[in-house]
């Protein structure tokens, strides 16, 4: 979703890994929805903001849980055109820019969006950072800005691209899809990476954060 400036005044600036607050006027709710969703692309872009959001589906073996209320609201009933509330670009979690150390970005599921703002940042500031970006999901199902990395990795040789995938499917190709099967782990980051000495930024699935957290910190990271 690309959001534009309904005054046509400037648009607030935003760190790499900042998110938007939404306040969503839905049909089937009293009271406004907030919601709060990170950007998906650089900085470099100041006539527009973008957020990903992926249609959470009802949790599946739950019967009676409902779908993501805001997420299919997004997807179900907001049109081209349409005008939405949104506060200013906020939050604690972005990448510092100003330093060229080098970087790991972790993404989780749907965890990608704030990690690849940063991402894109590097990629398009011409910056020579070392950069490894680790990305997973189950299978190709779940996969999101499958070419754009892809495009990013082939074209950047400071940037180096991993996906793993936990499940893959069976027309799912390693080498071609993903590169890893499996889940994200500081073991992998040991057989990849060439030291420790890296700024670790992650966003994913609480289970995720946990291990690879707490993977890291025995790391000594």
């Amino acid at each position: 979703f690309y959001l534009r400036p309904h005054d046509g005044k400037k648009l607030p600036p935003f760190e790499p890994g900042q998110f938007l607050t939404f306040q969503l006027d839905h049909p089937d709710e009293i009271k406004q929805l907030i919601r709060c969703y990170s950007l998906s692309d650089s900085p470099n872009h100041p006539d527009y903001y973008r957020v990903t959001i992926k249609r959470v589906p009802p949790p599946p073996n739950e019967g009676g849980v409902p779908p993501g209320l805001s997420s299919n609201f997004f997807h179900d009933s907001i049109m081209e055109g349409d005008i939405l509330d949104v506060k200013a670009p906020s939050g604690h979690f972005f990448l510092d820019t100003a330093k060229q150390s080098p970087v790991v970005l972790i993404g989780g599921g749907v965890g990608l969006t704030p990690v690849l703002s940063m991402l894109n940042w590097i990629a398009e500031s011409e910056s020579k950072r070392e950069t490894y970006f680790f990305y997973g999901v189950t299978n190709s199902n779940d996969h999101a800005m499958k070419e754009h990395l892809k495009q990013i990795d082939i074209e950047r040789e400071n940037i180096h691209l991993h996906v793993c995938y936990s499940r893959p499917e069976e027309g799912d190709l390693k080498g071609e899809d993903y590169h890893h099967q499996g889940r994200i782990s500081v073991n992998l980051f040991e057989s990849i990476l060439p030291n420790k000495n890296f700024d670790f930024y992650l966003c994913g699935p609480p289970p995720m954060m946990k291990a690879v957290v707490s993977g890291l910190e025995e790391w000594g990271v």
